[in-house]
C-alpha cells in the first residue's frame, strides 16, 4: 500500500476513535470529522423533564390555574408535548414541576436546582429574573455568578439545558421602566447561556406579547393564549412531533382597561403586591412545589397539530383546532 494510502488508513482510524470518544462523553454530540469539523446536535429522546422557575414556569395566569395548579403553565404543556412524543415512540415519560410563585435566581439557583439535580432528569427548563427587575446594579455581578454556577451544574450533571430570557413588560405604559430593567436581566441571562452554549427560550423578544390579549388579568403572569404560545415555540426549539393548537387574535378574551378595569387591577393585584414588598414577602413563601417528584405524566386531553403541518410563514395553520 502506497505511503498515502497507510495515511488515509491511519487518519480514518483516528477519526473513528475520536467519534467514539465524543459521543461516548458527551451523547447529544454527533462529531463528524472532515476537512472542516462539524458539530451536529442531534436531539435525544427526553424521558424525564424537570422545571425550575418563578411564577411563569409554576403556571400562574393560564386558562384553568385557579381550579388546579397541575395540568396549567407553559412548562406543564410542554410536559404535555413531550409525553405526546413519548406515547408515539413507545416509551414513558416523567415529569417535575419545582417553580413557585415569587421566587428569584437566588432561589432558583439554590433550592429548586439542587432538587432538580437529585432527580437526575433528561431535559431542565429555567425561566428566572422576572423577580429580579429591582435588583441593585451593584449586585449583579454576584447574580450572574450564581445564575452561571447553578447552569454550569446542570451541565456537568449531564442535563439538556434551556434557559429562558426574561418577559419584556412593555404592554401596559405604567410598565415602561420595567422594561428597561428587564432588558438588563435578560443581557445577563443571555450572557451566561450563550458563554455556557446553552439554548436561549426568547419570550423577550415575542412581538405577540407587546399586546394585552396574551396577558393574564394580573398583567404579569401570560394569559392561556400566552402560555400556549410559549410552550409552542419551546417545542419547535425541542424539535417534538406536535404543537398545542393556538388561538386567533380576534378569539382571545381582552383584559377591561377602562377606568373600572384598572381600578380593580390596582386593588386585586397591583396593592397586594406593593404590600408584600414593603414586608419583605413573596406569594410563594411557605408554597410546595405543585409535583415535587419525577411523575408519570401525559397532561390532559389536549388539541394537537402536527409539527409539519406549520404554515410557510412558519405560524400555526388556520386550521387547527382550538385549546382550552
Amino acid at each position: 500500500m502506497t505511503p498515502h494510502g497507510e495515511s488515509s488508513i491511519s487518519l480514518n482510524q483516528h477519526r473513528a476513535l475520536l467519534n467514539l470518544l465524543v459521543i461516548k462523553a458527551h451523547p447529544q454530540f454527533y462529531l463528524h470529522l472532515t476537512s472542516s469539523t462539524k458539530i451536529v446536535t442531534v436531539r435525544q429522546a427526553v424521558a424525564s423533564y424537570v422545571a425550575i422557575g418563578d411564577s411563569l414556569s409554576e403556571g400562574l395566569g393560564d386558562f384553568s390555574f385557579l381550579e388546579r395548579r397541575i395540568h396549567s403553565g407553559w412548562t406543564d404543556r410542554l410536559a404535555t408535548l413531550l409525553a405526546k412524543d413519548a406515547e408515539l415512540e413507545g416509551r414513558e415519560f416523567k415529569y417535575a414541576n419545582l417553580a413557585i410563585r415569587g421566587a428569584n435566581i437566588k432561589a432558583i439557583m439554590g433550592s429548586q436546582l439542587d432538587r432538580a439535580l437529585i432527580l437526575k432528569p433528561d431535559l431542565v427548563t429555567v425561566m428566572a429574573g422576572q423577580n429580579d427587575f429591582f435588583c441593585k446594579a451593584e449586585d449583579l455581578p454576584a447574580l450572574e455568578r450564581i445564575f452561571r454556577e447553578g447552569i454550569q451544574k446542570l451541565l456537568d450533571a449531564g442535563c439538556q439545558v434551556i434557559v429562558s430570557n426574561t418577559i419584556n413588560p412593555i404592554h401596559l405604559i405604567v410598565f415602561r421602566r420595567l422594561a428597561r430593567l428587564a432588558t438588563t436581566i435578560t443581557e445577563m441571562i443571555e450572557r451566561v447561556a450563550k458563554e455556557l452554549e446553552v439554548e436561549i427560550l426568547d419570550v423577550h423578544r415575542m412581538d405577540s406579547f407587546s399586546e394585552v390579549r396574551y396577558w393574564a388579568e394580573d398583567m404579569v403572569h401570560f394569559s392561556g393564549p400566552g402560555h400556549i404560545m410559549v410552550a409552542n415555540k419551546a417545542a419547535g426549539m425541542l424539535q417534538l412531533k406536535y404543537r398545542l393548537s393556538e388561538f386567533d387574535d380576534c378569539e382571545i378574551w381582552i383584559p377591561k382597561r377602562g377606568i373600572i378595569g384598572t381600578s380593580r387591577w390596582v386593588i386585586v393585584h397591583v396593592l397586594p403586591f406593593m404590600v408584600r414588598r414593603l414586608r419583605g414577602v413573596t406569594a410563594g413563601d411557605g408554597l410546595e412545589p405543585k409535583l415535587p417528584e419525577l411523575t408519570f405524566y401525559s397532561g390532559i386531553a389536549m388539541d394537537f397539530e402536527p409539527a409539519n403541518e406549520l404554515s410557510a410563514g412558519g405560524s400555526l395553520s388556520s386550521h387547527y383546532l382550538k385549546a382550552s
